[in-house]
């Protein structure tokens, strides 16, 4: 996982993170979650963006992988050739996605958490950890990584459960970057 402080690049890392997994493995699909539909439909607008522009190079640097499927309305790019489980698949952590992908190379999530209300509230958090496992973790097939990148409000959100589930396995690594120095300077 990563955590920083809001407006510090957070999913613009992730988008192209997103884009450089696609390009390396076309053929398995990913699913790229957050607290929103309009969050998730950055992703896609995102990671269409570094796909097809010719200013960012992603062609270049896959120049063997093509984009074969957008669909906007569900938010899912297929590279490669045409799969039933498309290379991305972006939804909310609300959203649906029963029959819509399995997730083979990475479960991206970023910032599941609402807010500050959602943060303060345990009920709350208790219920988004369960749409979590239930929904999103359940999608992902032996081997599949998780990227967590989140502004952290309580020590109850899904990087603090997992940071507690997972703090002595060597596998696992929690990166947290304040917004200011030992100095009292901004670290961005």
């Amino acid at each position: 996982s990563i955590s920083q402080p809001p407006g510090t690049g957070k999913t613009t890392l992730g988008i192209f993170f997103l884009t450089w997994q696609m390009g390396k493995y076309p053929e398995q699909p990913n699913l790229a979650s957050a607290h929103s539909d309009k969050l998730t439909r950055s992703f896609y607008d995102g990671v269409s963006r570094v796909i097809t522009d010719p200013e960012y190079l992603w062609q270049d640097v896959f120049p063997l992988v093509r984009l074969v499927e957008t669909n906007a309305k569900d938010e899912t790019l297929d590279l490669g050739k045409r799969k039933r489980f498309k290379t991305l698949t972006c939804r909310s952590i609300d959203g649906s996605l029963t029959g819509a992908t399995r997730c083979e190379r990475i479960l991206y999530a970023d910032d599941l958490v609402s807010g500050i209300e959602e943060a303060l509230s345990k009920d709350r958090l208790d219920s988004l950890w369960n749409k979590y496992t239930d929904n999103l973790k359940s999608r992902k097939k032996l081997g599949c990584k998780e990227i967590h990148i989140a502004t952290r409000w309580s020590v109850h959100d899904p990087i603090g459960r997992l940071e507690r589930q997972y703090e002595n396995d060597p596998r696992a690594k929690f990166l947290s970057f304040p917004a200011l120095n030992d100095n009292d300077e901004s670290n961005f």
